[in-house]
């Protein structure tokens, strides 16, 4: 018994059905931009209400995308960081300078040959390339 696929490249759909199908299903291609302050107001007020319950405070641009996303709630990444920057200033600039400023450990080594930092890259492997690099960390040189 000979089965068919599911998928059949042969089958074709015009573009004209495959606009009202997607409309049907509510999937938008572009943004309509006379819902666009209606869209910003409801993000500021979703915005302002982590802000206030204090879960996002110390939250950064991907994990309060994510929170907004887990809510149902469609949104571009830059302007939801945008609309963040006018709401909360101060919690930005101070995420910013805690990156920046945070301090790294020496990092001392004893002597020459005492420590070799090595790695691998086998993005390539399946065609029979493997690149490896080894550094020493005494003169951070190869």
């Amino acid at each position: 018994m000979e089965g068919k696929s599911n998928h059949d490249p042969s089958t074709k759909i015009k573009n004209a059905r495959l606009g009202r199908l997607r409309l049907a299903l509510g999937m938008q291609r572009r943004f309509d931009h006379s819902q666009f302050d209606a869209h910003n107001s409801a993000i500021c007020i979703k915005l302002q209400a982590l802000l206030t319950s204090g879960q996002t405070i110390v939250y950064g641009r991907q994990f309060t995308y994510q929170r907004l996303k887990q809510a149902g709630m469609p949104v571009v990444r830059d302007r939801m960081f945008k609309i963040l920057k006018e709401l909360d200033p101060i919690g930005v600039a101070g995420r910013r300078i805690h990156l920046t400023s945070t301090p790294r450990g020496a990092y001392l080594v004893p002597g020459l040959n005492f420590v070799w930092s090595i790695d691998g890259h086998y993005k390539l492997s399946m065609y029979g390339i493997e690149i490896y690099a080894g550094i020493i960390a005494f003169s951070r040189y190869f």
